[in-house]
């Protein structure tokens, strides 16, 4: 659970598918484009097999033989490394007691365990095998240091594993078995899960006896995971008939009707369907939104401020020979969402699944790999790419092949994206895009929370502070920011800060420490010298920047 502030005004700078089987009823029809998946090669100049990669930054547009900008190789495993088969989903999870990071990605035949602590040198710890037969669609999502998995394989049912076995893998790599086994379905195409509530939404699924009564529909299959080793059914939504996939929040957005209730956004094959499901027993939905063009709506996340769903459509590319396209709906009023826009993007390749952090959204859109984009402007429908890797260099084509999913939620900042005929990629965004330094403010005030590290107030401290700061070269400050994230190595000096007077002159600052604040993982503590040119200056903005891009500006108080 992330530890939080008291309430603050943050001031910001602006800066598959289709199944294989014969037996699927005709709600997954959309998807026969998909019977293709894996066929197309690995996508390498002239076809060169895949093999294992370290560190390769990304220099005048190639990491490797990779096509890239903004973003670098930190690793590569090829999918004969980590069990073979082909690829499909990647999830993360960070073991709580020890910090380290896994990549957990779904293959035809099973699912790899790969510690991702070391970036660099990852090390492929085992594989848990699928629980009936093979199948090239997987899904995977953790919850309570368990995953829980999904697959198209008849008879598969939800597998649960204990996520902190990988602690003592004594002689990697193992063959792993599943700890838990729910078996309320036979087949599910892709899994959501609520970690604040302990649900999981299992989004296509089969029931057992008869295929063609469906039990729920093949929309929402509820399951209670708060027990993770002993899951129960918890209910259905089956009133828009198939879910593809869907993200389930305790909403808090801005409308106000539904705050602090328990929403699913679902990918509906042709529209957007949201739904309370707060009553597990009776589900009930809010709206029902298609979009111009639509294909079939896939997938789509909602940006932080729950204002804003951006729907990756795998069929549009396809069928319209159109470029990548993202449509965006404003679902700031939950039972009447509308259209913003579609923005369209820079290659023709098919959007595969989509995750948001904070102002950036991660594609990974098949044969153009993974794709960054700055949301800043998407009330507007105005995207923009800042950052890519490309693992199928031979071609943008819309076809179904290269990157799967990406997890771009580590702490770390690296990124996974799943490749189908490649591998596990290990990526490292860089942070001059990805972060701008951004000064804790005082609750409705412009007010930098700050406090004077020599007199030294003791924790925790208190963010309402109205201590004044002299200034005679000798009065350290020390100042709290969000995204000033160095990455392993890299010096302090790449932190700069700079103060302002009424009379618009600039004082450089010395910056002298730059740290992590303790239970407060996403907030730095960046500590500056006053230079004795400030004495008495009254109210001075103050700033920080990183690598030379600026954040917002905030004010201090010196007398």
């Amino acid at each position: 659970m992330t530890t939080k502030f008291p309430p603050l005004v943050f001031l910001v700078l602006c800066s598959c598918v289709l199944a294989l089987l014969v037996s699927l009823p005709p709600s997954g029809a959309a998807h026969d484009g998909d019977k293709h998946i894996g066929e197309g090669g690995n996508g390498q100049p002239g076809g060169q097999p895949m093999t294992a990669m370290g560190s390769t930054p990304c220099v005048n547009g190639m990491a490797g033989t990779f096509p890239c900008q903004n973003v670098d190789l930190a690793s590569f495993l090829p999918l004969a490394e980590i069990g073979g088969g082909t690829g499909n989903d990647v999830w993360g999870w960070t073991d709580p007691l020890t910090n380290k990071e896994y990549a957990l990605m779904g293959r035809s035949s099973g699912t790899a365990f790969v510690d991702i602590s070391d970036p660099e040198h990852p090390v492929y710890l085992g594989n848990l095998p699928t629980h009936s037969v093979n199948s090239v669609w997987r899904a995977i999502k953790v919850y309570a240091n368990f995953a829980f998995i999904v697959s198209e394989a008849p008879a598969h049912g939800m597998q649960v594993f204990d996520l902190t076995r990988l602690r003592n893998v004594a002689a990697a790599p193992v063959t792993f078995s599943e700890t838990a086994h729910y078996n309320g379905f036979s087949r599910g195409h892709t899994i959501t899960l609520s970690e604040e509530t302990g649900f999981a939404y299992v989004n296509g699924a089969t029931a057992y006896a008869d295929a063609a009564a469906n039990k729920c529909a093949r929309g929402l299959h509820i399951v209670d995971v708060r027990d993770p080793i002993r899951p129960t059914f918890a209910g259905c939504f089956d009133a828009d008939g198939y879910t593809h996939d869907s993200q389930c929040v305790i909403y808090r957005g801005p409308d106000a009707a539904y705050r602090n209730r328990e929403i699913c956004f679902n990918s509906n094959e042709d529209t957007l369907t949201i739904v309370d499901v707060t009553d597990k027993n009776a589900p009930r939905q809010l709206s029902r939104t298609p979009y111009p063009d639509s294909r079939y709506t896939h997938q789509g996340w909602l940006t932080d401020d729950q204002s804003l769903f951006l729907v990756d459509d795998e069929l549009d590319e396809k069928q319209l020979l159109t470029k990548t396209r993202t449509p965006i709906l404003n679902v700031s009023d939950l039972d009447a969402p509308s259209v913003t826009g579609i923005h369209e993007g820079t290659n023709t390749a098919i959007d595969h699944n989509l995750y948001i952090l904070g102002r950036y959204a991660y594609q990974a859109n098949y044969r153009s790999g993974l794709r960054v984009l700055d949301i800043s402007g998407a009330a507007t429908a105005n995207l923009q790419e800042v950052g890519f890797f490309d693992i199928y260099p031979v071609d943008d084509n819309p076809a179904f092949n290269g990157a799967w999913s990406n997890y771009p939620f580590f702490k770390s900042g690296v990124v996974l994206v799943s490749g189908i005929e490649q591998g596990l990629f290990v990526l490292r965004p860089r942070t001059n895009f990805v972060s701008t330094p951004q000064l804790l403010t005082e609750w409705n005030s412009t007010r930098a929370i700050a406090v004077d590290s020599v007199t030294r107030m003791r924790e925790p401290f208190a963010v309402n502070s109205n201590m004044n700061f002299s200034a005679d070269g000798r009065t350290r400050v020390a100042l709290f920011a969000y995204n000033v994230n160095l990455a392993p190595g890299e010096p302090q000096t790449l932190v700069t800060a700079q103060a302002e007077d009424a009379q618009q002159r600039i004082y450089p600052l010395t910056v002298e420490h730059v740290g992590k604040v303790p239970d407060f993982e996403r907030v730095t503590q960046v500590i500056v010298v006053l230079p004795g040119e400030l004495a008495n200056a009254g109210d001075v903005s103050v700033s920080i920047s990183l690598r030379g891009t600026s954040g917002n500006k905030a004010q201090i108080r010196i007398q």
